[in-house]
C-alpha cells in the first residue's frame, strides 16, 4: 500500500485555542501521519481541561523511518526555544496573554514546520494560530503566517487565499491599514494574484474550467477614483491574454453575491477586509485561509487565538478540521 504522505501541525500560540482545537481534530485518527510541533506542557493543559486525552506518541527528533500511517506524533520545541531565545524567562506560557515566551515557542514551531516542509519531509502544514504581537516581542517586524513563510522558502509569487464551499477569496493586499491600499496595488500584482488564483483552481482543486471575479476597489465599480481604468482592467486584460477567465472589475456590494450564486469560483478583492467580511459571513466556523505559490501546501483555520476562551472547552475545532482535511486533499494532489 502506497505510504500517505506527513502533514506538519504547528501549535500557534500556546496561550490561545490552538492545543484545544488541535486535539478535537485528531480525535478521529487521520489516515495520513501527522507530526505535531509545539509545547508537550500546553497540549497536557489543553488535554485535561477540555477532558480528552493525547493522542499523541511523543518524539524528540524528526525520523520519518518510525512514522506510520493513522498515527500522530508531537515533538515538543521547548528546550528548542529556550536555546534559541536565551533571554526569555520561560517559567511557563500565559494563558489567554501576549507574551514573549508565547511568541518564541510559537515562532520555534512554526520554523521547524518551514523547514521540514521545505525539505520535502512534511508534504503540507496545518498552522495554528498565533498573535502577531506576542512574535513580535522576539522577532520585530513579523507579519505573519503568510509573509513568513513565503520569506522563509524564497517565494516570490504568493497570495492569501480561503476556501469555502461557498466560494473562494484571494487578497490582493493583506496586512495594511485602509489608507496604503490605493499605493501599494500594482498591475502586476493584480495579475499576480489572478494567476495563482487561477493556477490553485485548476492544478489543486481540479476545476477544468476556472471562473474568477475581480472586485473593483471603488464604489459602484469605477466612481470616485481611476484605480479600475489604469490598475485592475489592465491586469485583467493580461490575464485574458494568458487563458484566465477573468470578469471585472466588478462592484464590492455586487461580486460576492453573484459568487454565492455560482457564478464564479473566486473572487479577487483589493485589500484584506473587502474580501473576509462577506467570505467569514457565510464561513466562518469552516473557512480555510490557504497560502498560495508556496513550494509545499499550507493551511489554517481562518480565525484567530481566542484568548478569552482558551483553556475552557469552549473553542470550536471546525475551521481548524477543514483546514486539517484541506491539506490532507491537497497533500495528495
Amino acid at each position: 500500500m502506497k505510504s500517505r504522505p506527513v502533514i506538519a501541525i504547528t501549535m500557534g500560540d500556546p496561550g490561545g485555542i490552538g492545543p484545544e482545537i488541535i486535539l478535537k481534530s485528531l480525535r478521529k485518527k487521520p489516515q495520513n501521519p501527522c507530526l505535531v510541533i509545539g509545547s508537550k506542557q500546553a497540549f497536557d493543559l489543553a488535554a485535561k481541561r477540555s477532558r480528552q486525552s493525547v493522542p499523541f506518541t511523543m518524539i524528540t527528533r524528526f525520523d520519518p523511518s518510525v512514522f506510520k500511517q493513522g498515527k500522530t506524533y508531537l515533538l515538543d520545541i521547548t528546550k528548542l526555544a529556550k536555546k534559541k531565545f536565551p533571554q526569555i524567562i520561560f517559567r511557563s506560557f500565559q494563558i489567554g496573554k501576549i507574551s514573549a515566551a508565547n511568541g518564541a515557542l510559537a515562532l520555534t514551531a512554526l520554523t521547524v514546520a518551514a523547514d521540514l516542509a521545505q525539505k520535502g519531509f512534511a508534504r503540507a502544514l496545518v498552522t495554528a494560530p498565533l498573535h502577531k504581537l506576542a512574535v513580535q516581542k522576539v522577532r520585530p517586524g513579523f507579519a505573519g503566517h503568510t509573509e513568513f513563510l513565503a520569506n522563509q522558502s524564497k517565494t516570490k509569487r504568493f497570495a492569501m487565499f480561503f476556501y469555502s464551499p461557498f466560494f473562494c477569496v484571494t487578497l490582493v493586499t493583506i496586512h495594511m491599514s485602509l489608507k496604503e491600499v490605493s499605493n501599494r496595488i500594482t498591475r502586476q500584482e493584480i495579475q499576480t494574484k489572478i494567476e495563482l488564483t487561477h493556477e490553485f483552481l485548476k492544478q489543486k482543486l481540479r476545476i477544468k474550467h476556472p471562473r474568477l471575479a475581480v472586485a473593483a476597489l471603488n464604489p459602484h465599480g469605477r466612481e470616485f477614483g481611476n484605480e479600475e481604468d489604469r490598475l485592475i482592467t489592465p491586469a485583467i486584460q493580461r490575464a485574458k491574454h494568458k487563458g484566465i477567465n477573468a470578469e471585472g472589475p466588478l462592484p464590492g456590494d455586487q461580486v460576492f453575491y453573484d459568487a454565492k450564486k455560482g457564478l464564479f469560483h473566486a473572487v479577487v478583492a483589493m485589500y484584506h477586509d473587502q474580501g473576509l467580511a462577506p467570505f467569514k459571513m457565510l464561513a466562518f466556523d469552516t473557512g480555510v485561509n490557504v497560502t498560495l505559490g508556496l513550494p509545499f501546501v499550507r493551511t489554517s483555520p481562518d480565525h484567530g487565538t481566542a484568548f478569552d476562551i482558551a483553556y475552557q472547552n469552549k473553542a470550536n475545532a471546525a475551521s481548524f478540521q477543514s483546514a486539517l482535511k484541506l491539506a490532507v486533499k491537497l497533500a495528495g494532489n
